[in-house]
């Protein structure tokens, strides 16, 4: 074998010591990168292990991912991603108590800080961050592996050579002890027995009257008037008592009184302009367009001669007569980027990601709902008013708008008003529409409404997003005090109700 030249020798130690000094080099970024990982066996909770990091801060790191296996691992192809800690800059963020997120994570003994998508975020600088990783098998070990990554989402590390940590959680699980129902049972035993003392106290005045053939009739409606005082003003009642307590979903049935602070907490909270004033323009006029649509729709289609009546009346009505949240669903895929509307316009927009956008889009799907019902109410109605009188007026040489103004509307003023007035509160009270729509997006920022959400969306977010019921009580106590207060004056307004007394 010849020997190697000594030009050749020098170039491969050089390369040898250049390799040697990357490998020392990259070493030693690997174990500063690397974060100490620690147990906190003394905080386990059920199906729960917290685990402790500390890390060098770098300008590299852009956050960590968490792995977890039943079994020890050296690779994340053979683990589990639990959750993703990033790092970032927090001063517009707000910490987020422990009790709202799935991942409990803490930074400088406080909750963590989190960004618009609800990832837990640390700031730069700070060198340890803890989390209660839920979700943990109990009563067997977890293999549980902190990587760091760069701004690329890749491994700062070998993902492919991990020493993993094992933990374990034997806690058992704590349940609550069934809450006291006895205040429920006396408060519907209170509400049967007010119903049914007012029963015997009419069946005694009538008889006393002498109504004779009414001897039996409030035996008969006994058993409905007390399933609709159970069902429908015990849980009125229980509504408004919720609304002055603490209420949450960690005390309902063990609630205490707090007088007005809900209240208070619905008045200074964020976004509580802007959702009532949306609220009032998504309910104005989509009813608005509602009566305006559906009485030219029926007015058109009650035109004398008008030949296939039938067959327009089916096609219009269809949108009304297909369950509502199929024909949302339907229409939010068809407003994707990438759906039907996109692709006859040759456009790529993105109809919700904007909030004016996504305001139009939610009032123009719900317009198209609810002009079918209007138009079918305004038909029967026309169709109820005396042909004579128009065939006076046109003999007389009434133009068509001035039968309109004068003839048509006063006439229809028993229909219109009520019917409106349902419509506001029907629209004001809708939720499946922009629930299946947006949800209620775009995000306005934590613990506000978003773009779209209107009082109910928002109020459903209150109660079964974070947990808020007694603010969620009060809230549905201001809206059911404002429609009251709203139809009150609308009646006064029109004075309908006189002119039917």
């Amino acid at each position: 074998m010849a020997k190697p030249r000594p030009l050749e020798a020098v170039l491969a130690s050089f390369a040898a010591l250049l390799l040697g000094c990357a490998a020392v080099h990259a070493q030693q970024l690997t174990q500063q990168w690397t974060p100490q990982l620690t147990i906190a066996a003394t905080e386990a909770a059920y199906r729960q292990i917290r685990i402790e990091v500390e890390f060098i801060p770098g300008a590299e790191i852009a956050g960590f991912e968490i792995w977890f296996a039943d079994r020890d691992f050296a690779a994340t192809d053979e683990a589990e991603l639990h959750s993703t800690v990033l790092v970032a800059d927090t001063s517009a963020l707000e910490r987020v108590g422990e009790n709202i997120a799935f991942d409990r994570c803490w930074s400088d003994g406080l909750p963590i800080h989190r960004d618009a998508a609800g990832y837990p975020v640390v700031g730069f600088g700070t060198s340890s961050w803890s989390c209660s990783l839920s979700g943990m098998n109990p009563g067997v070990d977890q293999w549980i592996a902190v990587v760091p990554i760069g701004a690329d989402g890749a491994p700062l590390v070998d993902s492919a050579s991990l020493q993993p940590v094992p933990g374990r959680t034997d806690a058992a699980d704590e349940r609550t002890p069934p809450p006291d129902t006895r205040p429920v049972l006396y408060a519907l035993s209170l509400v049967v027995l007010a119903t049914a003392s007012l029963l015997i106290i009419l069946r005694w005045r009538d008889a006393a009257r002498g109504r004779s053939k009414s001897r039996l009739a409030h035996i008969y409606v006994a058993p409905a008037l007390i399933a609709l005082a159970t069902l429908t003003f015990y849980p009125i009642l229980y509504g408004i008592w919720l609304a002055f307590t603490n209420a949450d979903q960690s005390r309902l049935g063990d609630e205490a009184w707090v007088g007005l602070a809900n209240f208070a907490a619905i008045f200074t909270g964020p976004g509580v302009g802007r959702v009532t004033l949306f609220t009032l323009v998504w309910a104005v006029s989509n009813v608005l367009a509602h009566v305006g649509l559906g009485l030219a729709l029926a007015l058109a289609l009650n035109r004398p001669g008008l030949r296939g009546r039938m067959v327009y009346r089916t096609i219009l009505l269809l949108p009304w007569a297909i369950p509502g949240y199929i024909s949302v669903l339907a229409w939010n895929g068809m407003l994707q980027p990438d759906g039907l509307v996109n692709g006859l316009l040759g456009t790529g927009i993105d109809f919700f990601a904007g909030a004016d956008s996504a305001r139009a889009v939610v009032i123009l799907v719900n317009i198209w709902l609810g002009v079918p019902f209007m138009m079918m109410v305004f038909s029967g109605a026309l169709q109820a008013l005396p042909g004579n009188m128009y065939e006076a007026a046109e003999i007389d040489g009434v133009s068509h708008l001035d039968q309109f103004r004068h003839l048509t509307l006063p006439n229809l003023k028993g229909t219109l008003v009520p019917v409106s007035l349902l419509g506001f509160i029907w629209t004001f009270n809708s939720f499946n529409t922009i629930y299946l729509l947006t949800q209620g997006n775009p995000h306005s920022g934590f613990g506000e409404p978003g773009a779209t959400d209107t009082l109910i969306t928002h109020v459903f977010a209150v109660a079964f997003e974070y947990g808020q019921y007694g603010v969620a009580a009060a809230w549905s106590v201001l809206i059911f005090a404002l429609l009251i207060g709203l139809s009150w004056i609308y009646l006064k307004r029109t004075r309908v109700m006189e002119a039917a007394a």
